[in-house]
């Protein structure tokens, strides 16, 4: 069946590729940034559709490196991965193409070979936190390789490489590796800065669960700070990198964040380059862009109301109060703390972020994928009930996700919104 997964994101990746390839010379760029970074000629328009929005930020980074301060809002690992790839496997090609073409074609490559790595890597966390369920964990991955945000998830971005990251750390975490999860997540938090956040899982097993197994959760509590501190290195390297750079080697006028009590370089980018804040979003010309993300928002809504109507008890009370409630499928006990992680980015998504990119920002978040399987095997299940709301549902969000997947390769390849 795995093998099944991983032809499945293949063919997906292929098909992705294919028609932004084939798109391009017929639509064109509505802008061109790309062109002129990569003084375009035929030889170099093959993979121009791939450089578009953020991609163009980590290119610009691969090549020279951190430059502007602004460029710091996009983390080091997949440029630099893409400039070693460059430096090594690919170094024959810069006797033929520019060197730039080169970094694009290995951050391309980086994020294609990651999403289908990625895809296996759900099926396997899926199966161990539920290991009789091979259908759920099918689907959910075949909900993966449809993920809506297709041309993100094959350019020069990271959105395929910290999913394939983060589903691999959130399995270690499930088998009890808790040294290799850190680890793995201390290199993903310098890919994406919201990888500090799984260290939520190591406080809910240290520190909640033995609570509740009457065991010493003092202990716990040293050891989830312990692999805390090695999930935050990534970011934190980062951020003293940023504060070095632009701090002490800066001979210009100082950056006002530089002598904040905590000179955290991150939070200061996002909000003076970016406008990310608390309900810095909520204006009426972004009312188009909430319409964008409200199949996801809606998704994550019912989502999370279907798993916690199903034990009101358990899941207010964090598993402290449980029913005779069937636990099996979606609604499994394992499955517990995905919900906690998929609330609270849901409700950081919706205050501070820029609404749109929630379809981006949940592309590495399990239960979306578990609750979308979990409506297709209700749906899909039983060809008699084809009439039903579930099978309606389930259509619905099949056809969400293949129409906008394709729509936003097209609107990708010719530089168009959403972003």
């Amino acid at each position: 069946m795995l093998k099944k997964v991983y032809a499945i994101a293949t063919v997906s990746r292929l098909i992705t590729l294919s028609i932004a390839i084939l798109a391009y010379p017929f639509i064109g760029s509505y802008d061109s940034s790309a062109e002129i970074q990569l003084n375009s000629t035929i030889k170099h328009r093959l993979l121009t559709a791939f450089l578009r929005w953020d991609a163009l930020y980590f290119l610009h980074i691969a090549e020279d490196g951190y430059i502007y301060e602004q460029e710091t809002a996009f983390f080091p690992i997949m440029p630099l991965c893409a400039r070693l790839i460059t430096n090594t496997v690919y170094y024959p090609l810069q006797s033929i193409l520019d060197r730039k073409y080169v970094l694009l074609l290995s951050g391309i490559t980086i994020s294609n070979i990651a999403f289908i790595l990625a895809a296996g890597a759900l099926y396997k966390l899926t199966l161990t936190l539920l290991p009789k369920n091979r259908k759920l964990a099918l689907l959910s991955s075949i909900a993966f390789c449809l993920s809506p945000p297709a041309m993100f998830m094959s350019s020069f971005y990271t959105e395929s490489l910290f999913a394939y990251l983060s589903f691999t750390g959130m399995r270690w975490v499930a088998q009890k590796k808790y040294l290799n999860a850190a680890l793995i997540w201390g290199v993903t938090s310098a890919v994406r800065s919201n990888a500090i956040i799984y260290s939520g899982f190591f406080f809910y097993d240290f520190v909640w669960i033995r609570y509740l197994k009457h065991k010493n959760y003092l202990i716990g509590l040293l050891q989830s700070v312990y692999y805390t501190l090695i999930v935050c290195i990534g970011f934190g390297l980062f951020q003293f990198y940023g504060y070095n750079e632009f701090c002490v080697k800066m001979t210009t006028e100082e950056r006002p964040w530089c002598t904040n009590k905590i000179p955290l370089l991150y939070s200061f980018v996002q909000k003076e380059y970016w406008n990310n804040g608390f309900l810095a979003y909520y204006e009426l010309k972004q009312i188009p862009n909430f319409i964008l993300a409200a199949p996801i928002i809606l998704l994550s809504l019912f989502g999370l109301k279907t798993f916690s109507q199903h034990d009101h008890l358990r899941f207010w009370t964090i598993g402290y109060v449980t029913t005779n409630a069937r636990n099996d499928g979606y609604y499994h006990f394992n499955l517990l703390v995905y919900m906690y992680l998929w609330l609270f980015l849901f409700m950081f998504a919706i205050t501070n972020m820029h609404i749109q990119v929630i379809i981006r920002f949940f592309t590495s978040l399990p239960p979306l994928y578990w609750f979308v399987g979990h409506l297709w095997i209700k749906g899909f299940s039983n060809v008699k009930q084809h009439n039903t709301s579930s099978s309606f549902i389930a259509h619905s969000v099949l056809y969400y996700f293949v129409l906008y997947g394709l729509l936003s390769i097209i609107l990708f390849a010719a530089f168009l919104p959403p972003a």
